[in-house]
């Protein structure tokens, strides 16, 4: 038995506590017998030792980690004393923010403020300075409850925009690999540090309500394995690239053009054709001079260096990058006007040249591409002439098509490398420690929501990122609200105070719904051979003009959406400009093998151009889609921006739907984003928003847990002092059992060895409810329990041990005393009083030389010891003594005395 209860250790020191609750459970009934078992049990003694003293350390290293890191009275708005209110809530929060505390617990939920004191640091995950307590503990539960459950985890950071999410996704994950991955000299850190700070500045923007916004959902997805980070994905939910050719006056482009622009050197900036050129003659930088102030020329200098030692870091060389981006920023310069005979002309060959030789394509076959434009007619093909708007239309196209599919291509670039970089073995032997034996992998899915866009605004992106967080909130409400109150209506429960919430589900359907939600209206619409704004507002009045989450304005082309953040008017113009997705196969036809010798051109439309050369290699009139979507593969059909992030969305909260699911709600806390500013009305207003209240109510005065009486049986039955029988037990044995488990709490809690604390439970048809005080102190018993259960193992096998080998001892004893040389006992050489450290596999360090004067341990002091033990793989020889120094180590303290030791006198009657 106990070489069963040794192997269950063993899975228990690698995958976590729920292997070994049989074995707590047998200990504590039968370790006053475990010597008389072990009698007639052929044990290796070394290894079963071995696996327990892993098991013990493990146990009490967890029960320690957990209690020094639960969450204070004071950091958990659960513990709030007195009724629980709107100005509570906030005051509490408004103390803290004071006490410049951000980071507050609401039960599993964290609640994060922004004091806007600390910028992004230029090197991502290197944020050494307001490293968060709470973050770290929330990693910490986060990796407890994969490596118990052995399920995967999604950390889902939401709230407004500027709200502080990117850098409390950055802190995370630096949490994550702090406790998990090694540290930051371990190569998968380095690779997610090099492609978050390649990446950003791709997707980061200057807009009105944030100075460092990002347009897309980030998700990097750790795969976790024997407690350690094996290796990393990442994945990136983008909105629709319209930034890049038209956006609001008052708004920046992407921070990679101003980047490259002000970190350039002048040799640089010839090779690229960027000489003289600066944000105010380049049209795609253009903008008013609003949010000139939040950005440098020194700090862009900074991140472009650190932007290409991070590229080199990858392995991805920076020079292609940068001529396709500096093309991207000519082509926007290329101004048509009406030629001679109808057709186009350019002002100025030289931003056409210019961004042709970058892209290393014929000049005049780009002017042509831009200009004309082929209709297939009949089975064939008629070239007609564009006017100034199509061939505006055509230009930003190839703009926004070039960028999107670098950013795609260095996203790929960037999962290659962390696939291959996990398996070298460098990888593996630096993230953690590794051991023999099986392995489960599970994942821990951080996820950068997209923040809730509560400005007047009419583009694309704008919706698309509203309805992200309107899908996040929904499936918080689902998860948090919904499905309990659900299950309290089913076991005929009723709750001591009533709970109301937003419910934003007919908001869902409204613009998500299939074939019938604005999305997917506008998609309809922008498949017409001519779409217009009126039409499109027809098709929404006819479908939802009678939805209470929606108002129509028919003369203005116009409709306003009632967000759970507020009401937001969007223009159908607008949006059916930005939606389209497609681009002619005269534009995929330049980059083919006759026309560029870029190799990284041809990749990023390589499936085009083999599709192209399979139907005879000339371009016929058709379409292929500009940026194809990751998320439901490559598909080369024209598409639209909106459906497609629908459909990106839709595989995220898949993800989330099959994974347990911990939330951070971002608050910020002044609209203006000034330094340590506290906005009592802006913060009330986001409070409302993310339903801090109704979430504190229904785990202050709730039931928020719920567990069947099997799953709460299996996880709390270490308390219980019953036998469990599985096989043979119905329903009711199952109740039962819970009832003994929480009868034995109340004993416990009666003997004051738990602290009191007010719990509550109500039993259901299937279910067992538990508030939250109560799920947190049956977990503080349970690790108690384990605690004891591993002390008394070790105590039953040590005892049996000496017992086993007592006699084999005294004959030792008498045979070295008469000047025999007996057998050393086989009880010492298991080496029971040597710490785990020492037995196994270390490297060695380096001997230092013994005092030559007093050599203790020479040949000539033999008379002083009657008996010397002799350890298994290890050398009882002269051991060496430590360098000579004239301090000692006591309690963290430097102790300096004498450093000479005399023996005044033998040791007899050994």
């Amino acid at each position: 038995m106990l070489a069963a209860s040794a192997m269950a250790g063993e899975e228990l020191y690698y995958h976590g506590k729920n292997y070994i609750m049989s074995l707590f459970m047998e200990s504590i009934y039968m370790h006053q017998k475990y010597w008389q078992h072990l009698k007639h049990i052929d044990l290796d003694k070394e290894r079963t030792f071995r696996h327990l003293r892993c098991l013990e350390e493990y146990v009490i290293k967890t029960d320690r980690k957990l209690r020094n890191l639960r969450p204070s009275m004071e950091e958990d708005l659960c513990q709030l004393p007195g009724p629980v209110t709107e100005e509570s809530v906030c005051r509490h929060l408004y103390h803290r923010f004071e006490r410049h505390q951000y980071h507050t617990f609401l039960g599993s939920t964290l609640i994060a403020l922004n004091p806007h004191t600390h910028r992004l640091p230029y090197k991502a995950l290197h944020c050494n300075k307001g490293l968060s307590r709470n973050l770290r503990l929330l990693v910490t539960k986060v990796l407890h409850q994969v490596a118990e459950l052995r399920q995967s985890h999604s950390v889902v950071v939401s709230g407004e925009t500027g709200s502080g999410k990117t850098r409390t996704f950055m802190e995370l994950l630096r949490h994550l690999y702090d406790q998990a991955g090694g540290g930051q000299e371990t190569d998968t850190f380095k690779v997610i540090s090099a492609a978050v700070t390649a990446l950003r500045p791709f997707d980061t923007t200057a807009t009105i309500a944030n100075q460092e916004s990002s347009r897309s959902c980030w998700s990097i997805e750790c795969a976790v394995s024997n407690r350690a980070i094996a290796s990393a994905h990442l994945t990136l939910h983008s909105l629709s690239y319209n930034r890049l050719t038209e956006r609001p006056t008052v708004e920046r482009c992407y921070d990679v053009f101003y980047m490259i622009l002000a970190g350039m050197s002048e040799e640089e900036k010839v090779k690229y054709h960027l000489s003289g050129q600066s944000t105010e003659s380049l049209a795609y930088l253009s903008s008013l001079d609003v949010l000139r102030k939040s950005t440098s020329s020194r700090r862009y200098r900074e991140k472009y260096t650190l932007w290409k030692e991070a590229l080199a870091m990858l392995g991805i060389p920076h020079t292609e990058i940068l001529e396709i981006l500096s093309a991207i920023l000519l082509l926007g310069n290329i101004v048509f006007v009406q030629g001679e005979e109808q057709e186009l002309a350019v002002t100025g060959n030289s931003p056409l040249h210019s961004a042709a030789k970058l892209l290393k394509i014929p000049a005049d076959k780009l002017l042509r591409c831009l200009t004309t434009q082929l209709v297939p007619v009949r089975g064939k093909s008629a070239l007609f002439t564009n006017t100034i708007q199509q061939a505006n239309t055509r230009r930003n196209t190839l703009a926004q098509s070039l960028y999107g599919r670098l950013f795609q291509y260095l996203v790929n670039k960037i999962n290659q490398s962390t696939e291959s970089r996990a398996a070298h073995p460098r990888a593996s032997s630096q993230s953690g420690n590794h051991h023999s034996g099986s392995s489960v992998t599970n994942t821990v899915n951080v996820i950068d929501c997209i923040g809730f866009q509560n400005v007047q605004g009419t583009q694309l992106e704008q919706l698309c990122g509203n309805i992200c967080s309107e899908a996040i909130q929904h499936f918080y409400n689902m998860s948090t609200f919904h499905e309990i109150l659900d299950s309290f209506d089913e076991e005929k429960i009723m709750l001591q105070s009533s709970i109301r919430w937003y419910d934003n589900s007919a908001t869902i359907q409204l613009l998500s719904q299939k074939n019938m939600g604005l999305i997917s209206l506008l998609y309809f619409e922008s498949k017409e051979h001519q779409p217009a704004p009126h039409s499109l507002i027809k098709k929404i009045d006819k479908v939802h003009g009678h939805s209470d989450s929606l108002e129509i304005d028919k003369s203005g082309n116009q409709f306003t959406v009632h967000h759970f953040g507020g009401k937001i008017t969007y223009n159908c113009e607008i949006l059916l400009l930005e939606d389209k997705n497609s681009m002619p196969d005269e534009m995929v036809a330049l980059f083919g093998k006759k026309g560029v010798t870029s190799s990284l051109l041809s990749k990023l439309y390589s499936r085009e151009l083999k599709d192209l050369e399979a139907n005879g290699g000339k371009a016929k009139g058709y379409s292929y889609c500009a940026v194809p979507c990751p998320s439901i593969g490559y598909n080369m059909q024209p598409g639209c921006y909106g459906q497609d992030f629908l459909y990106s969305l839709d595989c995220l909260m898949q993800t989330l739907a099959f994974s347990n699911t911990t939330f951070v709600r971002c608050i910020k806390a002044s609209e203006s984003g000034t330094p340590h500013l506290w906005d009592a009305e802006y913060v009330h207003r986001q409070v409302v928003m993310l339903e801090v209240l109704e979430t504190t109510k229904l785990l202050t005065s709730g039931l928020p847990h719920k567990l069947s009486y099997k799953d709460f049986v299996h996880k709390y039955q270490c308390i219980s002092k019953l036998r469990l029988r599985p096989p043979s037990w119905t329903l009711e044995h199952y109740r039962e059992f819970t009832q003994d488990i929480i009868d034995q709490y109340l004993q416990e809690l009666e003997s004051k060895s738990i602290p009191y604390q007010t719990s509550s439970w109500v039993f259901g048809k299937k279910h067992i409810f538990l508030s939250d005080d109560f799920s947190r102190q049956l977990d503080m018993l349970l690790n108690d329990v384990r605690v004891k259960s591993a002390c008394k193992i070790q105590a039953a096998f040590r005892g049996w041990l000496i017992r086993d080998s007592w006699q084999g001892i005294i004959e030792h004893r008498r045979t070295h005393r008469r000047g025999g040389k007996g057998k050393v006992p086989q009880a010492y050489d298991s080496g029971y009083n040597t710490p785990l450290s020492h037995r196994l596999p270390h490297p060695k360090p380096p001997t230092s030389q013994p005092i030559d004067n007093y050599n203790l341990y020479s040949k000539n002091t033999d008379h002083l010891f009657h008996w010397k033990p002799t350890f298994k793989n290890m050398d009882m020889g002269t051991p060496p003594l430590p360098d000579k120094r004239k301090y000692s180590i006591s309690r963290g303290m430097k102790v300096y005395f004498p450093q000479v030791r005399v023996m005044k006198e033998n040791i007899n009657g050994w």
